[in-house]
Parts: structure tokens; C-alpha cells; sequence
């Protein structure tokens, strides 16, 4: 079976969630300098994660809008501070990524309590999560919700070990107990889903409502 991320639906969910983290990285930045703190570009690319490159491209950015600029201090150092038009800027960014966030949390923890309350009537008790991002997390959080317990989480490829409390393994016989698993995982769920499958052919996969509308393929979910 072949699983493939399709058509504009898809597309334009994984836009809307790249360019929400995109805003999140200005406004970061943003709240950085207004606070006053003597942030090197490297240092704040190592504060949230990002690539030194990255952050650059974000000052430049910032700078070229007039959003922040330099001034220079003693013993030829140079600070960045917050324009006017940094500053409502910033609370124009607050105010839409405090939204965008609200709704994505609201609509996702909704249908995975759907989910679970399905993989529940069907007799499972412990599911492993296909992914380890912001989906991934709200499903543990709500997991508590229902009868189901969240045993761990499932990443191919991946740095991190422990995700609220539970492991981070990168196969199915890794992980103890588990009587299914569960998708949640938006950039990559085309993928993430047919390694499994691939892998684990016997194992029952429960797909939110949420990323069936991202998944296009040849059988039925």
C-alpha cells in the first residue's frame, strides 16, 4: 500500500503551520530585544533551537523593516533596541500567535479525544505515538482523559529520549506493552505512517480525523 501526503488540503495545512512557526521565531526575537538583553545572533539561534544562519537571516530581516536596530555602547559594542514600529509589531504577532495557538490546540485535542475514545471502544488500553512534535504532546496530555494510556513515542530518526515522562524510541519492539498506535504528527504523517505499516503490517493504527484529511491513499485508512 502506498500512503502519500495529497492534494491542496494538505499543502496548505503544513503552509499555515510553517508560517505560524515562522511568526513565532519574529516574535521571539522581538520579545528578546525589547527586554533589553544583550543578545548575540548566536546566542539566540542557540536559545530556541534554531540554525546560526537562520537567526541572521531573522535580524537582517528585522532590521531591513525597521522593526529593531543598533546602537552602539562602550568599548565598541553594539545593542539591539525595539523601534516603534518593533514594538506594535510585536503585539500584533502576540495577538495572532496566542489565537493561532488556541485554535490548532482546541480543534486537535478535540479529535484526538475522539480517537482515543475509539481505539478505547475497540478494547485498546496502550498506544504508542507515531511522532514526537506538538501534536504528539497534546495527545499524552489528553490521554489522561480517557482509559488509554500513552506508553511512549515512535521516531525513526531522532535525537530526543524522553517526551513528557514517556520514551522516545525509534521502533515498535522498543517500546513495552503497546496494543496499537496512534498518528500524531502533522509535517511528516505520510511518511511516518507507511514506515510503520512497512514495518509493523499487524499493528493497528488509529489516524485522527485531523491528518486523515492530510493522507491521500490507494486502500482505506
Amino acid at each position: 500500500m502506498t500512503v502519500r501526503i495529497g492534494g491542496d488540503v494538505s499543502e496548505a495545512l503544513i503552509q499555515k503551520r510553517k508560517n505560524e512557526s515562522q511568526q513565532e521565531i519574529l516574535l521571539r526575537l522581538l520579545e528578546h530585544v525589547e527586554r533589553g538583553e544583550s543578545v548575540s545572533q548566536d546566542g539566540f539561534a542557540r536559545q530556541i533551537g534554531i540554525a546560526k544562519g537562520l537567526a541572521n537571516a531573522y535580524f537582517n530581516r528585522c532590521l531591513s523593516k525597521g522593526l529593531i536596530k543598533l546602537r552602539q555602547v562602550p568599548k565598541q559594542r553594539f545593542l539591539y533596541y525595539l523601534t516603534p514600529k518593533g514594538f506594535a509589531e510585536k503585539a500584533k504577532l502576540t495577538t495572532q500567535f496566542l489565537t493561532s495557538s488556541y485554535r490548532f490546540y482546541r480543534d486537535a485535542r478535540a479529535d484526538l479525544v475522539l480517537s482515543f475514545a475509539e481505539a478505547a471502544k475497540l478494547g485498546h488500553r496502550k498506544i504508542a505515538i507515531l511522532g514526537c512534535g506538538e501534536l504528539a504532546e497534546i495527545a499524552a496530555f489528553v490521554s489522561h482523559e480517557t482509559p488509554i494510556e500513552v506508553v511512549g513515542f515512535i521516531v525513526p530518526r531522532s535525537e530526543r529520549k524522553i517526551l513528557v515522562g514517556r520514551p522516545v524510541v525509534t521502533q515498535w519492539s522498543d517500546i513495552a506493552g503497546a496494543d496499537s498506535a496512534m498518528l500524531a504528527t502533522i509535517e511528516d504523517a505520510a511518511a511516518a505512517l507507511q514506515h510503520f505499516r512497512d514495518e509493523q503490517p499487524a499493528v493497528k493504527v488509529f489516524v485522527p480525523k485531523l491528518l486523515r484529511s492530510l493522507l491521500w491513499k490507494r486502500d482505506t485508512i
